[in-house]
């Protein structure tokens, strides 16, 4: 939560939040949102869309493996937003997230990842009936009520990823936040919705996966084991781009360590990723800041001549380095035939990267990235993390507010902790 956090004000003054701000101000018939100085007493929905915005627009927030989707994006701008209009404790917002990843999950793996590979933003698509569930649980809602808010997000579900690279794709992140959120209260005011939504014939399986995919079998099956399944991937980003880059930055910047490698002397980087990865790094040469978050050799680039990728790496003064542009064209990226394009949710991707130079060539796969559950980014980095995200926004930043977030569990009342999170210039 920390981490969300740190991305949410960090992500406040990018392009996409500022203009979706700009939007709702339209929209309402209000003043600037952006301007005013602190929460701006948005109703509950509005701000969980703003929230959503800002938490993904830099991408730079935690990835759910088996979802292949930005789940703490969806999640706590929703819980956030809900808590402070019914005056949450930090634990009960705690419960109520674990509800809303372990249902993400389960989803995840009955559909993906046939559902992801034909296009959709699961960002969007299971992050509304997941922040549906999360938020039926903060509310006490009782089962019936739980179900027809799922089957009523499932209605509000959507987003592809032809929006990657685009301002729409951290609003896939807010859409899904909002409407999780208008889903449960709708449930809880008695607005009813079908009963099988995901499994039903034309329902959210059949429609938006196909038959190929895993179903809900296994689902149910670990929804009834003792002891409970293992909990899922959830990994925080260590890099402000597409977790797609992840695995062949972490193998370039281990490889230029272990073998002493300047970027001088690199002939060429060449990476095999699995086919969704090739297909969400669609910029070879990328235009813009957006497109460069969705650039494996933008990625590897500023990986080889800079020795790390931070906020930084990602803004207009980069982008026009000439360095970096030179070296674009000595970065290729293919698809491994090792990784099928449906291989199920439960196994894990990887990247093989080579590094080619005058003097020899030098190989690596890398399954975890960093920051993955077995490669835990350690405290000192999530709090430099928080650090980094706050003075990129301009923002002061002291130990004591990540400390705060840290321990959440302990708040008698978040609120204080959402109106935290708006700017207060």
């Amino acid at each position: 939560m920390a981490d969300t956090a740190a991305c949410i004000i960090a992500g406040m003054g990018d392009e996409a939040a500022v203009r979706v701000q700009r939007g709702l101000s339209a929209l309402l018939h209000r003043g600037p949102i952006a301007a005013s100085g602190g929460d701006p007493g948005l109703e509950a929905p509005w701000a969980a869309l703003v929230l959503g915005t800002a938490a993904h627009a830099l991408d730079y927030d935690d990835v759910l493996d088996p979802a292949a989707s930005h789940i703490s994006a969806v999640l706590m701008p929703s819980l956030l937003a809900l808590s402070r209009d019914i005056q949450a404790t930090g634990s009960a917002l705690i419960d109520a997230y674990i509800i809303g990843v372990q249902v993400q999950t389960l989803l995840a793996e009955a559909v993906n990842m046939s559902h992801y590979t034909q296009g959709w933003h699961t960002t969007s698509t299971l992050g509304a009936p997941a922040a549906a569930a999360a938020c039926a649980r903060l509310l006490g809602l009782d089962g019936e009520s739980c179900r027809h808010a799922l089957s009523i997000a499932c209605s509000l579900s959507g987003g592809f990823k032809r929006q990657f690279g685009t301002n729409t794709k951290p609003f896939h992140a807010g859409l899904a936040a909002k409407n999780g959120l208008i889903a449960a209260r709708m449930a809880q005011a008695g607005l009813t919705a079908d009963p099988a939504p995901f499994e039903g014939e034309r329902g959210f399986r059949d429609l938006m996966a196909g038959q190929g995919s895993l179903g809900f079998g296994p689902a149910a099956e670990k929804l009834e084991a003792r002891p409970p399944a293992p909990a899922p991937a959830i990994w925080q980003k260590r890099y402000p781009c597409c977790a797609s880059t992840h695995r062949a930055i972490d193998a370039v910047l281990e490889l230029k360590r272990i073998h002493h490698i300047e970027a001088a002397d690199i002939v060429r980087i060449d990476t095999a990723v699995s086919e969704a990865a090739v297909r969400n790094l669609m910029y070879d040469r990328p235009v813009n800041i957006m497109q460069a978050r969705f650039s494996m050799p933008y990625c590897l680039a500023a990986a080889a001549l800079d020795g790390d990728l931070s906020l930084s790496t990602f803004t207009p003064e980069a982008l026009s380095r000439k360095d970096i542009l030179s070296f674009l064209p000595r970065v290729t990226m293919a698809s491994d035939p090792d990784q099928p394009h449906d291989m199920p949710a439960t196994e894990k991707s990887w990247a093989n990267v080579t590094i080619a130079t005058a003097s020899g060539s030098y190989s690596m796969k890398v399954v975890d990235p960093r920051g993955y559950p077995e490669r835990p980014l350690t405290e000192a980095e999530l709090e430099a993390k928080f650090r980094d995200c706050a003075s990129f926004a301009g923002a002061a930043s002291n130990t004591e507010e990540y400390s705060s977030w840290r321990g959440i569990s302990r708040e008698p009342d978040v609120s204080r902790l959402y109106h935290g999170l708006w700017p207060k210039h």
